[in-house]
């Protein structure tokens, strides 16, 4: 089991580096957690100018203390937010503040970063199966009916206040709403062809 201090470690080192990072303005950014981070930029948005923002074991209270490091001094032309699921699993919080919360970042970006582009990534599910290779800490932590009520709300909010919607869920689930074994190595994580997946959706949008 990763302990809770590993995690804010690891989470204090990533940010540093993030802040220490030379860049320009006014190009893409992502935001968000492990799902993120591991993204390999230079493997699926080759010759991109994209920034990668992403740190794993990051909470929606997290993002917002952080956010003017990760996103907003960066005046991003297009920001793309992943984030929820790591609310769920590590602090147990409802699904209405877990929205709240996201809610609040987004208005933040609006009032500080006026010309950004918002893009709100869905949250993807779990997979539960009695298998050996499922990590049961991160996969009996969350709970897939909980993940659809927040993609639910996150989705017509976006379609409310006119922002974009990246669902890469609906690309990822299996019939049962559960995130597709082909494309996890642990029921939570995604693996390479997951990551083709998420980074064919994203550039969509870019």
């Amino acid at each position: 089991m990763t302990s809770k201090k590993t995690i804010i470690s690891r989470y204090k080192e990533r940010l540093q580096a993030i802040a220490d990072r030379d860049y320009d303005k006014n190009q893409v950014v992502l935001i968000g957690d492990c799902l993120i981070e591991n993204l390999d930029i230079d493997k699926h948005f080759n010759e991109m100018c994209i920034y990668n923002n992403g740190i794993s074991g990051d909470t929606t209270e997290l993002l917002i203390k952080t956010l003017y490091k990760r996103a907003i001094k960066y005046k991003p032309s297009k920001l793309f937010i992943s984030i929820g699921s790591n609310d769920m699993g590590f602090e147990n919080t409802s699904v209405k503040d877990i929205y709240r919360n996201i809610i609040t970042i987004v208005e933040e970006v609006q009032r500080r970063s006026k010309d950004t582009q918002i893009h709100i990534v869905s949250v993807i599910p779990v997979n539960p199966a009695n298998m050996d290779i499922i990590n049961r800490e991160y996969v009996d932590a969350r709970d897939n009916h909980e993940i659809g009520m927040l993609n639910y709300y996150l989705k017509n909010y976006v379609r409310k206040n006119k922002l974009k919607f990246v669902d890469i869920t609906k690309h990822l689930q299996n019939d049962f709403e559960q995130l597709d074994l082909n494309y996890t190595v642990d029921g939570f994580h995604l693996n390479e062809d997951g990551y083709s997946v998420v980074s064919e959706q994203i550039k969509i949008y870019i």
